[in-house]
């Protein structure tokens, strides 16, 4: 597109696959009420990580053949789910013309399974479509096949920030005229026991019993102990105005802007000064054209890590300011735990039911507050709000920094 103003970025449609349910409404009554989905894991063998959020009652015939189920892994299943979801909640009878995917770890799930099988019965034993099974960009590549997208169709993986990413590469396809409509969506699949145990050996995970699966997930709170590792899958359709408009579309909201950043400073551990990542907020509001004045709420990283949440509570400090103590922050992950790459965009439709319902979600579990943790968290119990402007920030590893700025409908 050249010449003449941006074009708006609106949110038209959205599809969920996660623990605390498969629709929009069921995520959103488990974060509006601070109900912790996260339940107790089934491995083959101990770790210490004991807890997750389980998606249950998944079935991958719901929507796809038979055929097709057994020539796709979980993670392939669970977007292609999110997919169909968000373009019936849309209303599109048309492909559209892009689709952007975020993933940390694209099929993970089925490398452990075949990792499994070579370990017990050798090679020839491995699923000879394991290869189309386990590579990231296939998740895409099936609902591309599927909905027939024919414009640009990218995974990007930058950790815990991949599908936020995602969601800024749509918002940019759509605003310079790339496709009138963009699909932008997230997944992970990673609680296999080959998965969890490299971060069980990094002392990522919590630690907490099956017993207190509801209580694992603690972001900001003096007992964290680390991350509640999950599975989840979302997608957001954005389209321009003009398009909205002449399909008289619902929309949920509007994709203000996007940065991404990195701390160039450590494979695993975030600058402790938050400096990087405030400078993408700041960047995020820039491209955005708003203030950080201007932003009513943000929804935090929030791993319930003892090196992140207090990078990031630095970081807030640094973007806003003054104004940090009176920004309300909610915590997405103490309900439904860490999805890694699907974070993002599973999390933003949280924020975009937030702005609409006027309601801030509570972070859960926030029981004792770090005192290095000072900010405005909405522990354990939400409230009304009027919220214009909000940022979904999310962070990974390498130094990996992206935020979006979303406005209200």
């Amino acid at each position: 597109m050249t010449g003449g103003a941006r074009r708006r970025v609106l949110v038209t449609g959205i599809g969920v696959e996660s623990c605390a349910g498969g629709t929009p409404e069921a995520l959103w009554d488990a974060l509006s009420a601070g109900r912790p989905a996260i339940s107790a894991l089934e491995l083959e063998e101990p770790l210490p990580c004991q807890v997750g959020g389980v998606i249950k009652g998944f079935d991958p015939r719901d929507y796809l053949s038979a055929p097709q189920v057994r020539r796709t892994s979980r993670f392939q299943q669970l977007l292609f789910a999110a997919a169909v979801k968000a373009r019936a909640d849309a209303r599109l009878h048309s492909a559209p013309g892009a689709l952007y995917v975020g993933t940390g770890g694209g099929g993970l799930d089925e490398t452990a399974q075949l990792v499994t099988v070579l370990r017990r019965s050798g090679w020839p034993q491995m699923n000879r479509l394991g290869l189309l099974r386990l590579l990231p960009n296939q998740a895409a590549g099936l609902v591309a096949q599927e909905l027939g997208i024919t414009g640009p169709v990218l995974t990007l993986s930058s950790a815990c920030a991949s599908s936020t990413d995602a969601i800024g590469a749509g918002m940019r396809a759509v605003r310079d005229g790339i496709a009138d409509v963009a699909l932008v969506g997230g997944v992970e699949s990673w609680l296999e026991l080959p998965c969890l145990a490299p971060f069980s050996l990094l002392d990522a995970l919590s630690r907490r019993p099956a017993t207190e699966a509801a209580r694992a997930s603690r972001p900001f709170d003096r007992d964290r102990d680390g991350m509640v590792p999950a599975e989840g899958a979302a997608v957001l359709v954005l389209e321009s105005e003009r398009s909205a408009l002449r399909r008289e579309a619902t929309v949920y909201g509007e994709v203000l802007g996007a940065a991404s950043t990195c701390d160039a400073h450590h494979p695993l551990a975030p600058r402790a000064d938050g400096a990087v990542a405030a400078r993408t907020i700041e960047l995020a509001c820039a491209d955005a054209g708003v203030d950080t004045g201007a932003v009513d709420l943000v929804s935090a990283h929030g791993t319930s890590t003892p090196l992140n949440d207090l990078a990031e509570t630095a970081a807030i400090k640094r973007a806003f300011g003054p104004r940090a103590p009176h920004v309300a922050i909610t915590a997405p992950k103490s309900v439904i735990g860490h999805a890694c790459g699907a974070s993002g965009v599973l999390e933003s439709v949280g924020v975009l039911l937030a702005m609409r319902e006027k309601y801030v979600p509570p972070t859960a579990n926030l029981e004792y507050p770090d005192p290095g943790c000072d900010l405005d968290y909405t522990p354990l119990v939400g409230r009304p709000a009027s919220i214009g402007v909000a940022v979904k920030q999310n962070f990974g590893f390498g130094g990996q920094n992206s935020a979006v700025v979303f406005g209200a409908a």
